[in-house]
Order: structure tokens, then C-alpha cells, then sequence
């Protein structure tokens, strides 16, 4: 390891017991399917021995930045870009859990790297993630609407022509559509053509 970067003595060395450890930062090789990139990783190094180790924390640590890096070389979304599409949704961990599958705490193993999701959980991530219909879709089936608050609804004012192919019936045909007895009260203007009554709708 090189470039070590050390800090104040935080502990006594877990090697002798006898010197204190700091922590220090090396950028070390690490290669995945023919990839190889340097990696940020931590350890401790004694001030008496001068042995160098990895504790529970710094070993967690390393294990996210390198999970990190194999998530990208297998094409899968971050764990930054898991939680960004969560909060996009204003959805907790655990309902985000129910909703998509994965286990109780599979969203924060996710969003902290401490494991890679599926191909086909990534699939599904996106594909929500670009399309606010699916979202929807999928809350309903799971019987999740209540969650829907968080999309804000579109709303357009367009002008809609209508003719009326029986106007004793209420027969209504809109773009293509049949209907029966509809409310012609919001028509804002009339004419005729060929013998049918034409209105503008807003």
C-alpha cells in the first residue's frame, strides 16, 4: 500500500496490545471481470510494531467501495442512485422493501453497497425510476395506493371537438369515443355542419 495518509492514535494495536493504531488510507489495485481500478482502503497501522490491519470498520468499509465498483462494471445502479429514486418517491426503506421485494432490509444493504441487487430488481428500479405510470401501476398491484402522494398530478386545458350524433339520445362522439348522455352544459360555442351540431369543449 502507499500514499498512507495517518491520523491521531484511536486505539491500542489489536496485534501487540502494547502500541496505539491510526487510521490510515491507501489507494490500492483491485480488479473485477478484467477491470481495474484503484480503490480508497483503510486500515490501522501500530506505532510500535508497525503491523498494519483492518478491524470491522475499516473491513466494512473497504467491502462497500469495492461492491461499489463491481455494481458499475455490472452495469447496475449505485447505491446513491437507489436512494435518489426513494426519496424521488418519498418511500421509507421498508416500504420500499414491500413494494419492490429483496427482504425487510434489502434497501439499506443496497443503498450502503453491502451487497449487489439483481438484474432483474435493476430492471424494475428503472424502469420506475423513468416512468411515473409504472410506479403507480405497481403500487396498485401491490395495494400500496396510499403511497401515491407523492407524484403531483398534470393537469392540461385543451380545447376538445365534439359532434352530436343524437342529440335526443345524448349520443356523443369525442375523438373516436361513443357516449351516451353526457353533459354538453360546458360547450362554449356551437355551429353546424352537414345538419350536426359541432361544439367546442374546454
Amino acid at each position: 500500500m502507499q500514499d498512507k495518509n495517518m491520523s491521531a492514535a484511536s486505539a491500542l494495536c489489536p496485534i501487540c496490545g502494547e502500541g496505539h493504531a491510526t487510521d490510515g488510507m491507501a489507494m490500492a489495485e483491485y480488479a473485477y471481470k478484467g477491470k481495474t481500478t484503484a480503490l480508497p482502503l483503510r486500515f490501522t497501522t501500530c506505532d510500535t510494531c508497525g503491523s498494519e490491519s483492518a478491524g470491522m470498520e475499516e473491513s466494512r468499509a473497504n467491502k462497500r467501495v469495492a461492491m461499489a465498483f463491481r455494481k458499475s462494471v455490472d452495469g447496475l445502479l449505485s447505491g446513491d442512485e437507489i436512494c435518489a429514486l426513494r426519496g424521488k418517491y418519498k418511500l421509507t426503506q421498508g416500504q420500499a422493501a414491500v413494494l419492490f421485494g429483496g427482504g425487510p432490509v434489502a434497501f439499506s444493504k443496497y443503498e450502503n453497497d453491502d451487497v449487489a441487487h439483481s438484474e432483474a430488481m435493476d430492471t424494475l428500479l428503472r424502469l420506475v425510476r423513468r416512468s411515473e405510470s409504472a410506479f403507480l401501476e405497481l403500487l396498485a398491484e401491490k395495494g400500496m395506493t396510499e403511497l401515491a402522494g407523492a407524484i403531483k398530478p398534470v393537469f392540461k386545458t385543451v380545447a376538445v371537438t365534439t359532434v352530436v350524433s343524437d342529440p335526443q339520445n345524448k349520443v356523443v362522439e369525442i375523438a373516436g369515443y361513443r357516449m351516451k348522455k353526457m353533459s354538453l352544459a360546458s360547450a362554449v360555442s356551437s355551429t353546424y355542419i352537414g345538419g350536426q351540431e359541432a361544439k367546442i369543449w374546454k
